[in-house]
């Protein structure tokens, strides 16, 4: 994978539980209406259940935000090992990227996700993986088959 490319204007650390109000609030607008979240509360109730392990084990090194100079979140990948889905592969998991509306086409998502990647990688994981949801595919899909992520088909329960 490339190296990630930081935009001068802002930085990258691991997300916190002191995040959790900024984050709903994020996860809220990056997403059309509804599809993630119906109102704040329920986003910051989502993002609580993350710091939570509700959907799997926090990688901390690989679960970051984009933060501007003022300490605005504009951006945000969450991974996880041990999600509790399944036909997920054994690897840490990204449950979630997203990019404030206003922030995208700035690099943003491929400097989140190739930063998470390679904190992964520094832990001795080979791979990461990623679901796309039909919903919001377009330019996600096209992200990360930029970045070298490569389409695989789930393995069904009882198969393989």
């Amino acid at each position: 994978m490339p190296a990630p490319v930081r935009p001068p204007d802002v930085t990258v650390r691991s997300q916190s539980r002191d995040d959790v109000e900024g984050l709903g609030a994020l996860y809220l607008v990056s997403y059309p209406q509804g599809v993630a979240a119906v109102d704040l509360e329920d986003a910051v109730e989502e993002m609580e259940g993350v710091f939570e392990g509700e959907y799997g084990t926090p990688v901390e090194a690989a679960s970051l935000v984009v933060e501007t100079a003022d300490g605005a979140l504009v951006g945000c990948v969450q991974t996880v090992t041990s999600p509790p889905w399944e036909g997920i592969p054994a690897v840490p998991f990204v449950i979630e990227l997203f990019v404030h509306p206003d922030h995208r086409r700035r690099g943003l998502g491929s400097l989140l996700l190739l930063t998470a990647a390679q904190a992964c990688h520094d832990q001795g994981w080979e791979s990461i993986a990623l679901n796309v949801q039909e919903d919001t595919a377009g330019e996600a899909t096209h992200l990360y088959r930029g970045l070298g992520f490569a389409e695989i088909t789930p393995v069904a329960a009882g198969e393989g």
